[in-house]
Parts: C-alpha cells; structure tokens; sequence
C-alpha cells in the first residue's frame, strides 16, 4: 500500500512517560500474570508466556484492508496473511500461497496453489472461496480498500478452480501485481464479511436512500458548517445502526471539544453510506466495506488475533494458535497509543515498552546511549513533503508559486536542522534506496530569492508595504496544516516559513491532529479542514511508498478524488497527460531495467511541475528492548538493515530476565 504495505514521527525531550500516561491514549499495560509488564521467561511452549509490548504512535481507523494510516497498518499487520508476504530481502515470498504463482506466457493468467492449514481467528479454514471473495471487492469499481490496492483498472477476472487454487486473470501485464497487491491485499473471511454487511443490511433497512442523500447533499455542500450538522448527521447514522468514532478525541489545540472536526468525520461516514444505496447490487458489500463492524472486530488469518481494543488507548493480541507457520513464540502483544514520541521512548527505557517503530531523531536521541536497547537502521521507503491543492481556484494551482517556493528555501540546511541531521533531503517522490530512483532532477538549489520573487512577480503579484505581495486584493498568504506533535515536521514548516516571508509569501503553520481533523479533511471531497470553509491549499504530510515504485494512486489524474470517490489518494489532483502515460507504461512494462528508465522520466515531470515539494526521506529507525529475538537467531544490527528484518513473526521471542 502507499500507506507502507504490511509495515506501514515528539514533544519536550524531558517529558517523561508518566506524565503520558495521564493523557488519554497513552495507558499502562495490564498486570496480571503473563500480560505485558511482566518478566515471563518462557517461550510459546514454556511453562510462562512471552508478551511483547509495541507502541503506536496515533488512534486507529479500521482494522481491515480499508485501513488509511501507518499507525492502523502497524497493528493490522500482525492480524492478516496475504497470498505473499515480504521476506527480509523485500523480495515478495509465499504466505498464503503454498508456492509462487505460475503465469502464463503472455503474463495475463496467474494460477495460485493455496496451503491448506491455514485458519482465521474464527476457526475457519482458509480456502479459494476468501481469495476470490476478497479479490472480487478489491476489483469492484466501489473497492473501498486502500486505494493503493484496489484492482478496479488492472483485474478482469479471479475464479475458484476448487478449493485450493485460484485463478486471476488480468486486462493487462500489470508488474505490481506481484510486488504490490499479491503481499498487499489481506485476505479476508468470506463468511465474517457477510455476516458484518447482514448486520450493516438489517441497520441500513432504518434509513431510506433519500433521506441519506439528502443529509449527504446538505453536508457536502460548499460552506456547509459540519459542526451544526453533527448532531443530524448523528443521529442518523445511529439510525441506521453504525458505529460512530469516539466524540471524546475530536478536540482543538487548547483541549476543547471541536464540533467542526467530529462533524467531518461524521460526513465521511455519511457519504459512504450514501454510495452504499448507488452502488449496483454485486458491489454493494465492497461500497459498504469501511462501514462494516469488522473494522472494529477484524477476523484475519495472521500470526495474532485481537483480544481486546480500547479506542484511543490500546489493543490487545494473542496468539493464533492454528497459524500456518507455527504457533508464535509471543502468546500476547499489548499496543498501547503513546502519540507522543519521546514520552514512547522514555517508556522503552522505563522497559514499559518493548519495540517502537519510527523513531524521530528526538526519540533517538532520548535512546541511543541505553544498553538495555537496540535499533533497527534502514534506508526509508518514504518522504515527507509539502502537498499542494492543485485545483483551479486554489492558491498554488499556479505552478509559479511552487516553484518560487522551492527556490526559496534552503533544502538541505533546513532538513537538517528539523530532523537533527537524521533526514535525507529529497527532490522527488522516489526514495534514494529504490533501484528507479533518479539523482539527476531538478533540485532548486543553491536558494536564490531574487530568481523566487521574479517568478512571483511574472504571474502577476505586486509586491505590498508590508513586504507580502498581493493580487486582486487578495495576499500571497495561506495556512499550512501540519500534524500535532511531530516537531520535526513541525519544525521544517516553521523554518520554511520564516525563509519565504524574505520572498514576500507567508506561510501560517497550523497543527492539527492526525485522527480527528486531518484524516477527515483528506477523504472527504472537496477537502476543507474543519473550521474552514475552504479546501485546503497545502499540508505537510508524508506517504510510505512501498517497494515497488508505481505511482499510479498518488499521481495519475484518474486517481483525482471527487464528490463520489473522496478517499482516493490523489487529493490535490495532480493532472499531466505526460505523466499519465508513463505511469501507465510503468505498469505493463515486466523489464526492471526499461521500468527504470520509466520511472526516472516520470521524476524529471514531477521536479518541474512541483505537486509536491519534498522535503525528505528518513533515516529508518525502530527501537527494540534487547530481550526482542528470534528463534532464527539474535536480531543485530547486521540483520536489522531492512524494514522486514522481523518478517518471520511467528519466530519472534521476547525472553526478559
């Protein structure tokens, strides 16, 4: 997934966990014997369980292959078996597949053979009947999973040919198939997903398509204020039996309640129930999908399954005793939410916590003196950048201004100072560590304000009194969303605004929290933050791209979110006819080598365009108490250069003495 697939940034350095720990989300683990917080000795066969304790750093969206966030991703993929799973290579290896796929010569027919001991956490055994079920909601043009994922363009056909064997058939060679969707796509429980969209159907039966449109066309309005229509949009939805987020999180920066932000979130959920009623009858269950309670209850076929999840605090796993690569060694997994960074790290120290995953440099720094911890050290395959709303109307529609933005900052001193030396400053969206990746784009280097404030001026700026300049009344002036408590990201846009004032722009930078008002504003069409009555003009966010370099839902124009698909991933609409056909070519081309040269023109398009002005790509690191092993052999940090240096879960140990 773009969203990192199967794997899926602090606050003050001297917060210490405790004080964490009377902010909601940020819980102790239980302690009762053999829970997390223990010292259990014992392996999975042993006489005491081991448990493992892994942090996440925000809330959850849904447990299931709709999930639209790194820290979801980070717990989902502990309960899910693909058809392929990732090896510490990264090359894509069998999972659920007792072998690799055999394709036919002219790369449109892959025949999957399936193993047959494998069961979801129901007690279900795994059979041809969930593949095609789930691969038949990922083809649907109402496919509501990831978008990275959905197969609407690239799939014509899966068909059972008996029960351990499945067949797909593609419309074209599509290359990432195998790199993408085979190890991306989790398999669902044909019969849990039927029975959640039975309960959907009989709540759905309390609503009358019309009045939910209505509601809909209300809320979707241009100017509509979400907040005053929460309380309609509420009950409503509790009319027709859906579950609704927790109202308690949606809060503003001084800690208040924000009506604005709840009632975004209650907009989305309205509109997917909306296209619930459009969808054709044989793609309704995939257009009712992140609607469905198995968002909340997942029933997966992974090397864990959940036990308990506590919304804004915490999850709890156990072992899937019938998963098909063995019993894991780990019995329980306790995911506490600690948003803040360094309040997670002062928990690994305390040994409150046992693995944190992406460590901003804070975290790092708060960590790597401590013996008793160990790092995973890998190149990231990720960036962190400024996304720009290119639609018309929008202030950086005009590629001018993007590029004098570019220009107008120093890239790699800025980097530098706002991840303390631990990012690599990047000019395009491909990551340094990609075999398509191209050194040799445009990099708007050295900073050169006066060539900034020609471009400024060339489309038609004026340069006002106050040193902004301004065009028909309105100011070269905007906000800039940026998510609460990542102070590295936080920081770059503070620094890059205090460098574009000097070329007459301001940039206001606005925190917002991820859960409550960012996911919200970026899958619900036409994008308006809460509070706002106009989309959005620029958001620094970041995307973990995977390991195959397709950049088909960030970039091509089909892919542009609309009234009726707001959650798709091209939300600032980048279009280019150009760019289009690269992708696309990208896509059907098989030769690595072609594919590259593919790729490296597709960079060279979007350095000049400018949809997004990147900032970097991180150092990635993942904190591990030493007693973190497996029964493969000691995790080192020679074997932990790959964000998959664990990928064997079920051989992962956590013995504490």
């Amino acid at each position: 997934m773009s969203l990192r697939t199967r794997r899926g940034l602090s606050l003050l350095a001297s917060l210490m966990f405790v004080a964490a720990a009377c902010q909601p989300g940020a819980t102790q683990p239980p302690t009762s014997p053999g829970s997390p917080g223990t010292s259990p000795t014992g392996g999975a066969t042993g006489a005491a369980e081991q448990t493992l304790t892994y942090a996440l750093d925000g809330d959850m969206s849904l447990l299931t292959n709709a999930l639209s966030d790194v820290p979801t991703a980070e717990a989902a993929q502990w309960l899910y078996s693909a058809i392929y799973r990732y090896d510490a290579a990264l090359t894509p290896v069998p999972d659920l597949a007792k072998e690799p796929a055999k394709i036919s010569a002219d790369g449109l027919t892959w025949t999957i053979t399936l193993v047959d001991n494998a069961y979801f956490s129901d007690g279900g055994n795994v059979t041809a009947d969930d593949v095609v079920f789930t691969y038949e909601i990922a083809k649907s043009p109402n496919c509501r999973f990831n978008p990275s994922v959905c197969l609407a363009d690239f799939l014509d056909s899966v068909t059972k040919i008996d029960e351990r064997t499945v067949e797909f058939k593609l419309k074209q060679k599509y290359a990432p198939f195998a790199t993408v969707n085979l190890p991306g796509i989790f398999i669902d429980s044909k019969k849990a997903v039927e029975a959640s969209y039975a309960k959907f159907q009989s709540g759905q039966q309390n609503v009358t398509a019309a009045e939910v449109k209505a509601l809909a066309d209300k809320a979707g309005a241009e100017g509509a204020d979400l907040g005053a229509l929460a309380p309609e949009m509420e009950a409503l939805l509790q009319k027709a039996g859906l579950t609704l987020p927790d109202k308690a999180t949606f809060v503003g920066e001084d800690g208040s309640p924000d009506a604005a932000a709840y009632g975004t979130a209650l907009s989305g959920i309205l509109a997917d129930l909306n296209a619930t009623f459009a969808a054709p009858e044989a793609d309704k269950v995939a257009a009712a999908y992140p609607l469905l309670d198995i968002g909340r209850s997942p029933v997966g076929s992974g090397p864990f399954k959940l036990e308990t999840f506590r919304p804004g605090q915490d999850l709890t796993f156990v072992a899937n005793d019938k998963y098909h690569f063995g019993k894991p060694q780990i019995s329980r997994m306790f995911l506490p939410i600690i948003k803040n960074d360094v309040a997670a790290a002062n928990a690994l120290k305390s040994g409150s916590v046992d693995w944190k995953f992406s460590l901003t440099a804070d975290a790092y720094s708060a960590l790597k003196d401590d013996p008793n911890i160990k790092f995973a050290e890998y190149p990231d395959f990720g960036n962190f950048e400024i996304q720009f709303n290119l639609r018309e109307g929008r202030l950086f529609a005009d590629k001018a201004l993007r590029q004098a933005m570019a220009w107008c900052i120093d890239k790699e001193a800025t980097v530098q100072a706002a991840t303390n030396g631990q990012g690599i400053a990047i000019y395009g969206d491909i990551p340094p560590a990609s075999w398509a990746y191209n050194p040799n784009v445009e990099k708007y280097q050295p900073r050169d304000v006066a060539k900034a404030k020609s471009l400024i001026e060339g489309a038609g700026w004026t340069l006002g009194s106050d040193g902004i300049y301004e065009k028909g009344g309105k100011k070269l002036s905007t906000e800039v969303l940026v998510r609460a408590g990542k102070e590295d990201r936080i920081k770059f846009m503070q620094l890059t605004a205090d460098q574009v004032k000097e070329c007459g722009m301001e940039l206001k930078v606005k925190e917002a929290d991820f859960q409550a008002v960012l996911i919200p504003m970026l899958t619900t069409f036409p994008h308006i933050p809460a509070g706002s009555k106009e989309p959005f003009d620029a958001y620094f966010g970041g995307w973990g791209t995977g390991f195959d370099p397709d950049p088909y839902s960030l970039f091509h124009s089909s892919q542009c979110t609309t009234k009726e698909k707001p959650d798709l991933n091209n939300y600032g609409c980048f279009k280019n006819a150009e760019a289009d056909k690269l992708i696309e070519d990208g896509l059907v081309e098989l030769d690595q080598a072609k594919r590259a040269e593919i790729y490296k023109r597709f960079e060279e398009i979007v350095a000049e365009e400018l949809p997004y002005l990147f900032a970097w790509s991180d150092i990635a690191r993942e904190a591990l108490a030493k007693s973190v092993n497996s029964t493969g052999g000691e995790f080192t940090p020679e074997n932990m250069d790959t964000p998959t240096f664990f990928w064997e879960m079920e051989k992962i140990t956590n013995i504490k003495q």
